[in-house]
Order: C-alpha cells, then sequence, then structure tokens
C-alpha cells in the first residue's frame, strides 16, 4: 500500500547547500525518502530569497528554521499561524546569547524577538542539544531534542596517512577565531619544539597572520558537501575543536566530534557540554580545560603516542558508527515532525 508522504512546507534562510539546513532538514529528509516530501516556501533568488506562501495550503506540517523569522518576514509568518497549520521552529544554535564579538551578533540582536515569539506561538520547537533545550523551554511549552547526526552519503569512513609528522587540525568556521584566540601562543610554541612531531593545519578557521610558521592555511567553504569531501583529504591524525565557555557555547553540539571520527582523527575537546555528553576521556576523544598549557600538553601526548592516537580514533569511530549515523538515526526526525502535525496547533 502507498504511504502518504507528510508533507512540509520548509521556511528557512540558510544558504540550502550550508552545514545546518543539509544537516536538519535536507538530508534527514533524503533519507526518509518516501516519507517526506519537503515544499521550500522560500526560495534563493540571488543575494536574497523569493518567498511564498503557495506551499501553505497543500502542507500538513509548518518547518521554520534558524533566523527565518524577523520583521522583514512578519507578514509570512501570520500568514503561517493563520493558516492553522501545526509549524516547528527549529534551531541549532541559541541566538538569544550570542557573544558581542561574534560576527552575527549585530543582524541576530535585531530579529531575536522575532525568534522568540515564533518559538512561543510554535506546535513544537525542536533542538540539537539538551541545553538548548532548557534555553527554549522559556518560551515554548514543547520542546524536542533531535540531535544533530552525521549524513553517510557526505561522510565516507577514512583512515589518515601513517606518517612520522602528525598532522594537527582544526577544521571550523572563521566565526570561532576567538576559541582559538587564546590558545594560540601556547600551540603554535609547540612548532619551535626540536622533539616536536607534528604540523598544523587550519581549515577555515585562521590563526593570526605570522604564527604557527609552515601550517597549512585553507579558507572555510560554506558547501558543506564541500567541506566534507576536503577535510578527509587533509591527513588529519589530530583534531582540534577548541571552544571559549559561554553561554552560547554551552548549547552547541557536538558534530564536530562526529566529523573528526568519521575521518579518522584522534580529537581533543573542549571539556564543556557539547563533548561532555559524547566524549570518553581518554577513550574516544580528549576532554581538556579552558588553560592553554594544557591545549599544548594533549597535543604533545598524541603526537608522542601513535598508537594512543590509533587507539582513540577506532574507539570514536565505533561509537559514531553506533550511534550518531543519520543512516540508523533518521527516524528520530519523522518522529517530531508526526508529533506536531498529529498535536494541536497553538
Amino acid at each position: 500500500m502507498p504511504v502518504t508522504p507528510l508533507t512540509i512546507a520548509y521556511y528557512g534562510f540558510d544558504d540550502p547547500a550550508a552545514a545546518c539546513p543539509r544537516l536538519r532538514v535536507f538530508e534527514p529528509a533524503r533519507v526518509l525518502g518516501r516519507a517526506v516530501r519537503l515544499l521550500p516556501g522560500a526560495i534563493p533568488n540571488g543575494p536574497g530569497h523569493s518567498v511564498t506562501t503557495d506551499v501553505l495550503e497543500p502542507a500538513d506540517l509548518i518547518l521554520i528554521q534558524r533566523f527565518f523569522p524577523g520583521p522583514q518576514t512578519a507578514p509570512i509568518l501570520e500568514a503561517i499561524f493563520a493558516s492553522g497549520k501545526p509549524v516547528v521552529y527549529d534551531t541549532d544554535d541559541d541566538f538569544t546569547a550570542i557573544p558581542s564579538d561574534h560576527p552575527f551578533f549585530a543582524s541576530m540582536a535585531a530579529i531575536t524577538p522575532s525568534i522568540i515569539d515564533t518559538a512561543g506561538r510554535a506546535s513544537l520547537v525542536t533542538v540539537s542539544t539538551p541545553v538548548l533545550a532548557d534555553v527554549f523551554s522559556r518560551f515554548a511549552d514543547r520542546v524536542r531534542v533531535v540531535p544533530n547526526f552525521l549524513p553517510d552519503s557526505l561522510w565516507r569512513p577514512t583512515v589518515p596517512p601513517n606518517r612520522a609528522v602528525a598532522a594537527i587540525g582544526l577544521a571550523a568556521t572563521p566565526s570561532h577565531a576567538p576559541d582559538l584566540a587564546p590558545l594560540e601562543p601556547a600551540l603554535a610554541q609547540l612548532c619551535h619544539r626540536p622533539d616536536f612531531a607534528g604540523r598544523f593545519v587550519f581549515y577555515g578557521c585562521l590563526p593570526s597572520p605570522g604564527s604557527f610558521p609552515g601550517a597549512t592555511r585553507l579558507p572555510f567553504a560554506p558547501d558543506y558537501a564541500a567541506y566534507a569531501a576536503k577535510l578527509p583529504r587533509l591527513g588529519l591524525s589530530i583534531g582540534l575543536a577548541p571552544l571559549a565557555d559561554t553561554v552560547f557555547n554551552r548549547a552547541k553540539s557536538a558534530v564536530k566530534w562526529q566529523e573528526y571520527a568519521a575521518i579518522g582523527a584522534a580529537g581533543i575537546y573542549a571539556d564543556l557540554p557539547p563533548y561532555q555528553t559524547v566524549v570518553e576521556d581518554g577513550l574516544t576523544g580528549l576532554l581538556v580545560g579552558p588553560h592553554p598549557e594544557a591545549w599544548a600538553e594533549a597535543v604533545l601526548r598524541l603526537t608522542r603516542d601513535a598508537g594512543l592516537r590509533r587507539r582513540v580514533a577506532q574507539n570514536a569511530r565505533e561509537a559514531l558508527n553506533s550511534s550518531h549515523r543519520l543512516s540508523n538515526q533518521a527516524a528520530a526526525y519523522l518522529d517530531a515532525w508526526h508529533f506536531a502535525a498529529q498535536g494541536e496547533t497553538p
């Protein structure tokens, strides 16, 4: 008997090729196949978008993501809520706590009231972490954690080359520069040690000019599929994931751990909630506090011990395959969307 797909009208202003819509909308829908039909309500058009309400009538559910709500979209939002259809608001960031030094601070401050209002009116709010669920529980009656899972179609298992000099990489967006900056002096000093058997690679988030002599520096790739194809080819044996201890960062997810596990890198992670929930210290990664010297020591530990690197990488890969692959977990998205579609509208 044919399956009637759940028809979802999707409104988001992120580039469809960017990480968040790929991870939380398009890849789950692709894996779910005929169970879901997506109807885009905001279509990229040059530097902006063409927004339509034509997709509301055939939709079973309306999905609004991240920073679509704002003063400029207020008429569309009113049409959405007036449709009587169930509405889901989805985010993987705490926009209510974005730091003042973040490049998007000014633009997000202008639309945060609209985000809070949309979350409060939605039938369901879906978020990526328990910390983020606590945040949005202040504004919404129904909040569900639907974690980020790694898409198998984009991340094939790889093993880094076995070389005497270990490649140590930081792969992140440029907005993570404040997370790297406090660690730069201690990490860069390693390059001047005669016993240091490592080389640094920076992909997307680049250190200060003149630091890290001989390091590879690669620009950010906004296309998530291109990023996922490039990262394994860098041959990283060790992955770095620093985070400053801010309210904003505490709500983030462990996608970086998933990515490093997929490419066979042993990761060093900030000892904060995003990674504390998935990393077993010393087994599936190293958890390190905020002191720069501790990060330098962790890098030295892994560069000196190839056996430890391999064990940590293998353990992380096994944990990833067990619980964090989208192919095995996509039903979490379908369950949340069905839950909202069958519930009462606000």
